[in-house]
């Protein structure tokens, strides 16, 4: 039977207690997708979604590539390309994120040519696999970047728990007053794509449950922290182990972390996943 939304899970708060099933898959398909969506699924794991060899071959040429660095914002995180937590956060950097975003994603493809990106395979099973497809995200007319990668260095702290959730981005780091320039998400998922990873640590944790904005500030570890005080939050509801190759998708609204790596740097390309409404395409973007 085809998966669908009800009319109340379209309705659904993106920060809401979702079910704790973690479902493993061949692809990206409509009712994994849809079911993951509606909240009656914790996250998706796709075991060989890309060959580990192309993953580690792809993990060195961007990590030797100019636009490879540190976050702003997350010390000891490395990253290549672009994000909109950064980006969209003053007019200056958004003029260049504008500018550099199409000229990235072309850059990660041709970093996987003759093969194809996985990501572009995941924009493509994206458009497939949604009753309404799925398209590039904008923001202010202009196209969002899609495919950072993030590095959690060997020996470093890895991401406290935290959620992302674009509305929260726009309306802190960017000032956003003009409503009608903040997308409407029932919901926002998350995709990593690893290309690289430890033997020991990096594991993804998660939660089935958020906190809205005011309780989300009330819990952060520190007033100008990224996320939250891991002793003020309960114990992740799964804890997964990421393996070369493998994709995870789930649910960036809720809380989520990583654990400190451990022998070698652990290395993942990512794509948020808008979710406005069943008859709404999706969006994806970094």
């Amino acid at each position: 039977m085809e998966a669908v939304l009800t009319a109340s899970e379209t309705d659904l708060a993106p920060f809401a207690r979702i079910s704790t099933e973690v479902r493993h898959a061949n692809r990206v398909s409509d009712n994994d997708l849809v079911d993951l969506a509606a909240g009656r699924v914790l996250a998706i794991v796709v075991e060989d979604y890309c060959p580990p060899e192309l993953c580690r071959e792809a993990a060195r040429k961007l990590i030797n590539d100019h636009r490879y660095g540190e976050y702003d914002n997350v010390p000891g995180v490395h990253k290549w390309g672009l994000n909109t937590y950064e980006g969209l956060s003053s007019a200056e950097r958004e003029q260049r994120y504008f500018a550099e975003a199409v000229p990235a994603i072309q850059a990660l493809r041709d970093s996987w040519s003759p093969h194809l990106s996985p990501i572009d395979r995941l924009r493509l099973e994206l458009q497939e696999a949604w009753p309404a497809g799925a398209n590039m995200g904008f923001f202010k007319g202009h196209k969002l970047f899609v495919g950072q990668a993030r590095v959690f260095p060997s020996g470093g702290n890895g991401a406290i728990p935290h959620q992302d959730f674009l509305p929260w981005e726009l309306q802190d780091l960017n000032g956003v007053t003009d409503v009608g320039e903040v997308p409407t998400l029932v919901g926002q998922l998350t995709v990593n794509l690893y290309l690289q990873t430890p033997a020991s640590g990096g594991e993804l944790e998660l939660w089935a449950h958020g906190y809205d904005h005011d309780e989300y500030d009330a819990l952060r570890a520190s007033a100008d922290s990224y996320g939250l005080n891991r002793e003020l939050v309960p114990a992740p509801d799964a804890v997964l182990r990421p393996i070369a190759g493998m994709l995870i998708m789930f649910h960036a609204s809720r809380v989520h972390a990583v654990r400190p790596a451990q022998g070698v740097d652990r290395v993942a390309l990512s794509s948020f996943i808008g979710v406005h409404a069943l008859d709404q395409p999706l969006t994806y973007w970094s």
